[in-house]
């Protein structure tokens, strides 16, 4: 198994919104969220990151996919969750084992949690590559609030070009 790594210059490209900001509390935004999912019936919902995870779990919402890394701002996070799957994926990169863990179980009709031994940032990118058309990807932006990305062709296209453009590390 191989990894991608983001290279130094990439790193301004993907501080650009590709979806709807979300600058509320943590409350205010998942409730902001949870009526768009109620609305628009996505096929289906990714949470990325712990902090924004446990919003949704807070309300008794379990997403489709939710990944987490039991840190946040790279420091404890005390999400205490069991994970149905665990995969390796160091800071930086995108592991091709996390890619086959996201494929697979957004590809399952039950929800799973993804527990990420190294740091889960990243891998927002595959979830929207691999996610049906028509669903939401959600990951925090630390200090700031959350990033909610509606999956449509436009955004799966300029997800693979930034994908094209990591290094193949063996």
């Amino acid at each position: 198994m191989g990894l991608l790594r983001l290279p130094e210059w990439l790193r301004s490209e993907l501080s650009k919104p590709y979806g709807i900001l979300l600058t509320g509390d943590l409350e205010s935004n998942v409730n902001s969220v949870l009526s768009l999912i109620k609305d628009e019936r996505p096929p289906k919902v990714i949470v990325v990151g712990d902090y924004a995870l446990t919003g949704f779990i807070k309300f008794g919402y379990i997403p489709s996919l939710g990944i987490f890394d039991r840190k946040t701002k790279r420091s404890p996070f005390p999400l205490t969750i069991n994970p149905t799957e665990s995969v390796v994926n160091p800071p930086g990169h995108i592991s091709d084992e996390a890619i086959l863990a996201i494929r697979r179980l957004l590809s399952s009709s039950t929800s799973s949690l993804l527990f990420v031994d190294g740091e889960e940032d990243l891998l927002a990118l595959p979830a929207i590559l691999h996610s049906p058309e028509g669903s939401f990807v959600i990951y925090g932006i630390p200090s700031v609030g959350m990033m909610l990305v509606k999956v449509d062709k436009d955004v799966k296209k300029k997800v693979s070009e930034i994908l094209d453009n990591f290094e193949r590390v063996f």
